[in-house]
C-alpha cells in the first residue's frame, strides 16, 4: 500500500511539518500513517484505539521480536508458551492453547498467519507494527475477536539501500541481521533480508545431566521480495519467507507453595533450573510464499492477496521434572504439521469522495494435525500401585488428530460523510465456516493390551455475520471524536489434542467503544484515549483434563476499562511516549469450570467450581508504558539514550484464579553514538534491568502445577550497526 500521497508505504511515520523557513520543525510530533482500513489514512483520522510503533522505536526500546512486543504496547499481554509459542492477549481476550487460532489475529504484509508459533519470529526489517485494539471482524476476519497485530515489513526500492547489525550479550547470545534492496531493472526491484541467532549460555541449568536451560538452540528468519511495476498503474509484489528455531525450553519447576505428586531430589538454586531427565526443547520450521497485486482503476483500486503456507512443529518435555522418569511428552520432527492457503479480493475506492467503501471477498483453508502426540507413563505416575493395577494402566498413548478448516467470506465497509467533518462508517461480514476432525488415540497398556478408539464427529459448521457501526466528527483540526459499536466472533473447532471431548463453540464479543483523538501544545502532544465495553459470550477457556490441554467454553463475561497513548515532543532533543490500559475483566456466569485443590503430599485434585465472578485469564487491571528519549549533537556525531519502562499488573492463569502471575516492571535501557553521516551506530544496552522473573507457561494438573519462567534476567550487551 502506498500512502495518501501515493509516494510513501503505508505504515511510515512521516517527517514533522516543515518549519517556516523550510527546515523540518523538530518541536512537533510526526504524523504517523497506518492501514487499519485496508486503505492509508493518518493514524489520527481513524476512529479506532491503535498503537503504532516504528521500527526504528522498537529497536531503541530493546524489542528484540514479537514476543516482546508488550514492552511498548499498554495492554497487550504475550505469552510464549513453552518458548516456541506465540499467546498475545489484548484487553483480556486471548487464549492458551497451543493448536487453535488466537482471537488477537497477526498480519504480516496483508497476510494471515494462523499458526500461533509463527509469531515466535525476529523483527529485522520491520517498518511498522501496528496493534488494533477491539474487535476489529469486519475488515480483519473471524479470529479478531480480541484485535489485530499488524506488521509492516520493508518494501524493494529502485534506490539501493543496505544495513546490516549484529549484537551480543552477557549470556554470549549473538543476534545479527540484514537488509538489502535495489533495482533489477526498469520497474523490477527487490529486497532480501535475515537474522540469526543463538544463545551460548542459558539462563538456567539441568541439575540432572548439566545441560543450560532456557537457551536459543538457533533462530533463523529469511524474507525475500521482487516487486514488479510495469506501469503506474499495476504492482506485483511476491514474498517468501523462511523461519526455522529450535529453543531449548519447557524447563518445569512446581509453582511456588506447591510441590510434585512425585518428591524433587533436592532443593532448586533458581526458578529457571530443572530436575529434568531430558533437554525439554520445542522447534519449528516453515514459511510461505504470497503475491499481491494491486490495480488502480481510477475510482477504486483492485487488490488481490494469495497465499500458501504451511509448517512443522517438535518438542520434547518432562512434565514433572524430578530426576526419574515419571512423565514424558513429545513430538517427533514433522509429526505436528500445519498448511494454509488464503485468497483475499479487495476493492478499495479513493479516499476524496464523500462517500468511500472497501469491499472483498476471503477464502481461506487451513489443515492442523497432530501425527501423533507420544504421552509415556512411568509407574511413578501413578502412585507406584500395585502390579495388578498397573497392568491395565497406559504405559504409552498415540494421539492422533486432523482438523481441516474452510470458510468463505463476503465483507464490505462503506464511509459516508454526513456533514462537514462528520462521518459514519457501516461494515458487515458473513462467515462461512466448516471443520472437520478426523482422530484416534492408540493406548498402549502395561499389561500388553491395546485400545485403539476412532474419532469422527459430524462436522462443525457456522454461519455467522460481524459488523461494525462508527460514528465520528472532526471538533477541530487536532481533535477528532467517536463512538463505535462493533460485533466480533471467533470460530469453534476440535480438541486435536483430546479428539474424546467434545467440539467448543464459536465465541462472540460485542463491544461498545467511545474515544477522542487530539493533538495539543502547537501539535507538540498527540493524547489519544478510548474507553470500552465489552459483553463476551461463549468464550472458550483453556483447561486440563487429565494431563491433556482441552479447549472448553466458559457462558458469559463482562469487560470495561480505558486505553490512553500519548507521544510529546517536550524539546527539540527530548521527547517521550507510552500508554495506560485500566481494565475490569470478570466472568459474569461460568458453572462447571475446572479448579483445583492444592495437596499437602504434592499433586493436587481437580474440581468443579463456580468461576462466576472472578477475573477471566490473561487480564490485568492495570498495565502501562512510558518511554523517554534524549538525542543530542555533539562535536563527534550524535547520542541517542533511550529509558523504556512497561508496568504489568498481576493476572491469573486459569478461570478459578489460583494460578496467577504477580505484578512487574520491565525496564530496558540504551545508550547510542552514531557518527556525523548516520552510517554507523554504537549501541551499548541494558534489558530487564530490574531483573523480573516472569513466569510463560503453568497449569493445573493433577500431577502438580508445572511451571516454567522464560522471561530473560537482566541482560547487558552491545550492539553495531552499518547503514548505507
Amino acid at each position: 500500500s502506498q500512502s495518501a500521497t501515493g509516494d510513501r508505504p503505508a505504515g511510515i511515520a512521516r517527517p514533522a511539518a516543515a518549519a517556516p523557513d523550510g527546515a523540518q520543525d523538530t518541536n512537533t510530533v510526526a504524523d504517523i500513517v497506518v492501514t487499519a482500513q485496508k486503505r492509508s489514512e493518518n493514524l489520527q483520522r481513524v476512529p479506532i484505539v491503535i498503537t503504532a510503533v516504528s521500527g526504528a522505536q522498537l529497536a531503541t526500546a530493546g524489542v528484540t521480536n514479537l514476543t516482546t512486543l508488550g514492552t511498548v504496547a499498554p495492554g497487550l499481554n504475550v505469552r510464549t508458551q513453552g518458548g516456541g509459542v506465540f499467546q498475545p492477549s489484548l484487553r483480556g481476550i486471548g487464549t492458551s492453547s497451543n493448536v487453535v487460532e488466537n482471537p488477537v489475529a497477526l498480519y504480516v504484509d496483508g497476510v494471515y498467519l494462523p499458526q500461533q508459533r509463527e509469531g515466535n519470529r525476529e523483527l529485522p526489517d520491520v517498518e511498522q507494527v501496528a496493534v488494533l485494539k477491539g474487535p476489529q471482524g469486519t475488515l480483519f476476519g473471524r479470529n479478531a475477536t480480541g484485535g489485530v497485530i499488524q506488521i509492516t515489513t520493508r518494501r524493494p526500492s529502485q534506490e539501493f539501500a543496505v544495513q546490516a547489525k549484529a549484537e551480543i550479550d552477557n549470556y554470549a547470545t549473538f543476534r545479527t541481521s540484514g537488509f538489502v534492496s535495489g533495482g533489477l531493472a526498469d520497474g523490477v526491484a527487490a529486497s532480501l533480508s535475515g537474522d540469526f541467532a543463538t544463545q551460548g549460555r542459558g539462563y538456567g541449568h539441568n541439575l540432572t545431566n548439566g545441560h543450560d536451560t532456557f537457551q536459543i538452540a538457533h533462530s533463523l528468519g529469511l524474507r525475500g521480495k521482487l516487486l514488479l511495476e510495469p506501469d503506474a498503474r499495476t504492482s506485483l509484489l511476491v514474498i517468501g519467507d523462511y523461519l526455522d528455531f529450535k529453543n531449548y525450553t519447557y524447563s518445569f519447576v512446581p509453582y511456588p507453595g506447591t510441590s510434585f505428586s512425585v518428591p524433587l531430589p533436592g532443593p532448586l538454586p533458581s526458578r529457571q533450573d530443572t530436575y529434568s531427565i531430558t533437554n525439554p526443547y520445542a522447534a519449528y520450521k516453515g514459511g510461505g510464499i504470497s503475491g499481491t497485486i494491486e490495480r488502480d482503476l481510477d475510482f477504486a483500486k483492485l487488490v488481490s492477496i494469495t497465499a500458501l503456507r504451511r509448517g512443522s512443529t517438535n518438542y520434547r518435555f518432562d512434565d514433572v521434572p524430578v530426576g526419574q522418569s515419571v512423565f514424558i511428552v513429545s513430538v517427533a520432527p514433522g509429526a505436528q504439521p500445519n498448511r494454509s492457503f488464503s485468497e483475499e479480493v479487495q476493492l478499495v475506492s479513493e479516499k476524496s469522495s464523500a462517500i468511500t467503501y472497501t469491499a472483498g471477498l476471503f477464502y481461506f483453508y487451513n489443515r492442523n494435525a497432530n501425527q501423533p502426540i507420544f504421552r509415556q507413563f512411568f509407574p511413578a505416575f501413578y502412585g507406584n500401585p500395585p502390579a495388578t493395577v498397573l497392568a491395565g494402566l497406559n504405559r504409552t498413548t498415540l494421539t492422533f488428530g486432523e482438523e481441516r478448516t474452510r470458510s468463505v467470506a463476503p465483507f464490505g465497509q462503506v464511509g459516508i460523510r454526513l456533514a462537514q467533518g462528520t462521518n459514519l462508517t457501516l461494515g458487515a461480514r458473513y462467515t462461512y465456516e466448516k471443520r472437520t476432525l478426523v482422530g484416534s488415540v492408540i493406548l498402549n497398556r502395561n499389561n500388553g493390551t491395546i485400545g485403539n478408539p476412532l474419532y469422527n464427529p459430524a462436522p462443525l459448521t457456522i454461519n455467522k455475520p460481524t459488523w461494525r457501526i462508527a460514528l465520528d466528527h472532526q471538533f477541530g483540526p487536532d481533535v477528532l471524536g467517536y463512538v463505535s459499536y462493533n460485533r466480533g466472533i471467533k470460530s469453534g473447532g476440535f480438541n486435536i489434542l483430546n479428539p474424546a471431548n467434545p467440539a467448543y463453540l464459536p465465541e462472540r464479543l460485542d463491544a461498545y467503544e467511545a474515544g477522542l483523538k487530539t493533538e495539543l501544545l502547537d501539535r507538540r502532544l498527540r493524547l489519544n484515549a478510548g474507553g470500552f465495553y465489552y459483553d463476551y459470550d461463549n468464550l472458550q477457556v483453556t483447561q486440563f483434563v487429565g494431563v491433556t490441554q482441552t479447549v472448553a467454553n466458559g457462558a458469559k463475561a463482562r469487560l470495561y476499562g480505558l486505553d490512553v497513548d500519548f507521544n510529546a515532543r517536550a524539546t527539540t532533543e527530548l521527547s517521550l511516549s507510552g500508554g495506560l490500559e485500566l481494565l475490569h475483566a470478570r466472568f459474569v456466569s461460568y458453572p462447571g469450570a475446572v479448579g483445583s485443590i492444592v495437596k499437602p503430599t504434592g499433586g493436587a485434585t481437580l474440581i468443579s467450581v463456580d468461576a462466576s465472578g472472578r477475573r477471566i485469564p490473561q487480564a490485568q487491571k492495570i498495565a502501562g508504558t512510558l518511554a523517554v528519549d534524549y538525542e543530542k549533537p555533539v562535536s563527534f556525531g550524535t547520542i541517542h539514550a533511550n529509558l523504556t519502562a512497561n508496568y504489568n499488573g498481576d493476572y491469573k492463569i486459569e478461570a478459578d484464579n489460583f494460578l496467577t502471575q504477580g505484578a512487574y516492571t520491565l525496564l530496558n535501557a540504551s545508550l547510542a553514538w552514531r557518527p556525523h553521516g548516520d552510517h554507523y551506530a554504537v549501541t551499548v544496552f541494558a534489558r530487564n534491568l530490574l531483573d523480573e522473573i516472569v513466569l510463560n507457561n503453568t497449569s493445573s494438573q493433577a500431577v502438580g502445577y508445572p511451571t516454567s519462567y522464560g522471561q530473560p534476567p537482566r541482560t547487558v550487551g552491545v550492539m553495531g550497526k552499518v547503514t548505507f
